[in-house]
């Protein structure tokens, strides 16, 4: 159960002040970011628009932009306007080609108003953070901002311990996708991120969930 004191908007503008500086890049993290890359390397040719929420200091956002030269669009949203500043910052020393159109916005999900829809909408590490009454709203939020692909990397296992801390929660996203789409022209996949170690496996705890409209 959760804690009501948890407020997503308050909590993410204080903590956006501080995160970039208290980052730490870990093995989890690199693991996330070659799964991420070798799966979108099998779906690279059906998204040129790019839809970040909760964009961060632009972790992801240079990840993509520097490996995929068939992007023409990005845009990057996130609540925090700490946290887009410092995306901005963190971008800026790469060389984007002139074909690429990249945007900044701070927004929550929730009050976002596009006029349009992008080929890929991404969110790494955002869902998990959505408090439970309101995810079923957000997820259809994402439907109506998608093309053709949704890829989220949340939080996941199939026996949650039972405390965490009171902004992270696990959803049952392939059952909220399912409920919000078409299931007949849906596919919906769940890959969990995780590799076999000679001394044992890292497992983040985390899956890439994929929805193709």
């Amino acid at each position: 159960m959760y804690k009501l004191s948890y407020d997503p908007s308050e909590y993410w503008h204080e903590r956006g002040k501080f995160y970039k500086k208290n980052f730490h890049y870990d093995d989890n993290k690199r693991l996330q970011e070659q799964f991420l890359i070798d799966y979108l390397n099998g779906i690279t040719g059906s998204f040129k628009s790019v839809l970040e929420l909760g964009c961060g200091f632009g972790r992801i956002t240079k990840l993509l932009l520097t490996k995929y030269d068939n992007i023409t669009e990005y845009l990057a949203i996130d609540i925090s306007p700490h946290q887009i500043e410092n995306a901005k910052i963190y971008l800026s020393s790469i060389n984007l080609s002139n074909k690429v159109k990249l945007d900044f916005m701070v927004s929550d999900i929730q009050s976002l108003n596009l006029d349009k829809k992008y080929d890929l909408v991404l969110l790494s590490e955002v869902l998990l953070h959505i408090l439970p009454t309101e995810i079923d709203s957000i997820i259809k939020k994402l439907i109506t901002l998608s093309k053709k692909n949704i890829i989220n990397i949340d939080w996941y296992d199939d026996h949650p311990p039972r405390k965490h801390a009171p902004h992270n929660f696990i959803h049952q996203y392939e059952t909220i996708y399912k409920k919000h789409t078409e299931p007949s022209t849906t596919t919906i996949k769940r890959i969990p991120i995780k590799r076999k170690k000679f001394l044992g496996t890292i497992d983040t705890k985390q899956s890439i969930f994929h929805v193709v409209l």
